[in-house]
């Protein structure tokens, strides 16, 4: 809001001192709200739910990869533990061979056909998106359990240049899949991490968890010293006009 905009609705407020307050905090609300409304950009994420490679039939057993590439899941790299694996799956399909109810009831997926699995280590890719200053990021991904399986402890996690920067986890209800978010705001430009690569690490600590859909968002936030400028700003104005009393 300009000084002239301002004027004119102090004189047109004249000498009501709660016309005033009204007035500042009208001023600053203005330039905060759209702030506010900033809307959450989405930050591409390749293969974001595993459809790529389609999971060959392999036996009885289902439909499948195994860890024998150091890539296994179109653009996410492994990092099994021990002889572990880990690839895509489609559960629907797998059901059908198997004839048993250790997946998901035939229910979907919560995106596509194919779910990622692992059965100890971690999944990762490395973005093309760098942190930037100032903004709050929210990663999120489902994470299923199969029926009939010992669920293991599992976690997602947010890397900025190799720093762990946030990470969550979650326990679904045997045959159901839930959604976990992991948060996380920068620093301003002093940040160390700024302009570092972000990673995405979807993590199974045994045998086994399935991941889908995974997303990242990413939404900047106003400087905290561009608010209390505005405040100072629609204040001002009221101080002026008292002294002109």
């Amino acid at each position: 809001m300009t000084q002239k905009v301002l004027a004119k609705l102090i004189s047109f407020a004249g000498c009501d001192k709660l016309g005033l307050f009204k007035i500042a905090l009208a001023s600053s609300c203005l330039m905060i709200v759209p702030q506010g409304q900033v809307r959450a950009a989405s930050i591409f994420i390749a293969n974001h739910s595993f459809e790529d490679p389609i999971a060959p039939q392999q036996g009885t057993t289902g439909f499948y990869t195994d860890n024998s590439s150091p890539v296994v899941i179109g653009n996410w790299f492994n990092a099994h533990s021990g002889s572990a694996h880990q690839g895509v799956l489609d559960p629907t399909k797998s059901q059908n061979l198997t004839g048993n109810d250790f997946f998901y009831n035939l229910q979907p997926v919560p995106d596509g056909n194919q779910v990622a699995y692992s059965n100890g280590g971690t999944i990762a890719q490395t973005l093309s998106a760098v942190l930037q200053p100032n903004t709050r990021y929210t990663l999120s991904a489902y994470i299923g359990r199969r029926n009939e399986l010992t669920f293991p402890a599992n976690s997602i996690r947010l890397i900025a240049g190799g720093n762990l920067v946030s990470s969550n986890s979650v326990t679904p209800a045997a045959g159901t899949f839930e959604r976990v978010t992991v948060s996380y705001t920068s620093g301003g430009i002093d940040d160390p991490l700024i302009g570092k690569p972000l990673e995405i690490y979807l993590t199974s600590f045994g045998i086994q968890t399935n991941f889908d859909n995974v997303t990242l968002d990413a939404s900047p936030i106003p400087e905290p010293s561009a608010i209390l400028g505005l405040l100072g700003f629609g204040l001002l104005g009221i101080a002026s006009k008292l002294r002109q009393k």
